[in-house]
């Protein structure tokens, strides 16, 4: 691939990696598409990621380096990036995850020859702490599945690439934390947008101590709960109540029950840890103090399983 390609602007928002965010980074640097705009938000982070990624930055031009005045999470740090994004496209990826050398191309070719889709993502494999491959996602590879399944999760990650006019269609993320990236494919399909995944595994997300992947946290449960309720609000009555104050009165009839759900995220830590020790039956016996302790995590599990029996 050549300059003579459009832009992509790449957004990666980056929050103490910095034993990760190297290698992530340079999985990007080093892509087949090489027209890229790569913009890299640090949200203040307190380890070396921010010096880092500042070391990085002056070897390549390409590099675009952002920080927030103060820790902002995710929607703020993503919108803030995507003030300064140039590109025909926009490309997302997390500070500690990995791409294929290909990803890009592969996902802007797809985008090229199929022009009726707005987004594409693709399957995923998982990786621990030390790059070990500890197990894979497969995501819907056709409309019709993926309308049929958008209510049990969020079928495609956020890993995706998408037209530009989207983002300024929908006017970038909303403060829907745990569930921003889940909202904005939901807000794509009510404006009649369409979005698909490559039947091929071109990034590796990591599984770790503190990470959302690990963490899986109770706000993200409410949230994907709270985002199906906009959704279906807008198809049945073409209203939309979100506001910044709706999401906090939604978490708080809900607070109540995050004790017993930290419980069971504890059990499902152990269930994960279980499974790359091949230790299955300790695995089983988590999974199921999981789903007895936390309904939301019994809810969560069982839209899983439906998932993946219909993809």
């Amino acid at each position: 691939m050549t300059s003579n390609m459009p832009l992509i602007s790449v957004i990666i928002p980056v929050y103490n990696v910095e034993l990760y965010v190297k290698k992530a980074i340079n999985s990007i640097l080093n892509q087949t598409y090489s027209n890229l705009q790569i913009i890299i938000i640090d949200d203040c982070s307190t380890d070396r990621t921010y010096e880092i990624v500042q070391n990085i930055s002056k070897l390549d031009s390409r590099v675009l380096i952002l920080r927030n005045k103060i820790n902002s999470k995710i929607v703020k740090t993503l919108n803030y990036g995507l003030e300064y994004a140039r590109g025909e496209y926009i490309a997302r990826m997390d500070g500690d995850d990995i791409c294929s050398a290909d990803r890009i191309e592969k996902q802007y070719s797809f985008l090229i020859n199929n022009p009726e889709y707005s987004l594409v993502g693709n399957h995923v494999y998982t990786i621990n702490e030390n790059d070990e491959k500890i197990g894979h996602v497969k995501f819907p590879t056709d409309f019709f599945t993926i309308k049929k399944t958008i209510k049990l999760t969020s079928p495609v990650l956020h890993i995706w690439l998408a037209k530009s006019e989207v983002y300024k269609k929908l006017k970038g993320y909303r403060e829907i934390p745990g569930a921003e990236d889940y909202d904005f494919l939901l807000r794509m399909l009510s404006e009649g947008f369409k979005f698909i995944n490559l039947d091929s595994y071109e990034y590796s997300v990591r599984v770790r101590n503190g990470n959302t992947t690990s963490t899986i946290g109770f706000q993200q449960r409410l949230m994907s709960n709270y985002v199906l309720e906009l959704f279906d609000e807008r198809k049945k009555f073409n209203i939309d109540r979100y506001s910044e104050a709706d999401v906090i009165k939604y978490l708080d009839k809900y607070k109540k029950h995050k004790s017993n759900f930290d419980k069971s995220n504890e059990y499902l830590r152990q269930a994960f840890n279980s499974k790359v020790h091949k230790n299955y039956i300790k695995m089983l016996s988590m999974i199921f103090m999981t789903v007895i302790t936390s309904r939301f995590q019994l809810q969560y599990m069982l839209k899983r399983l439906i998932f993946k029996i219909k993809v």
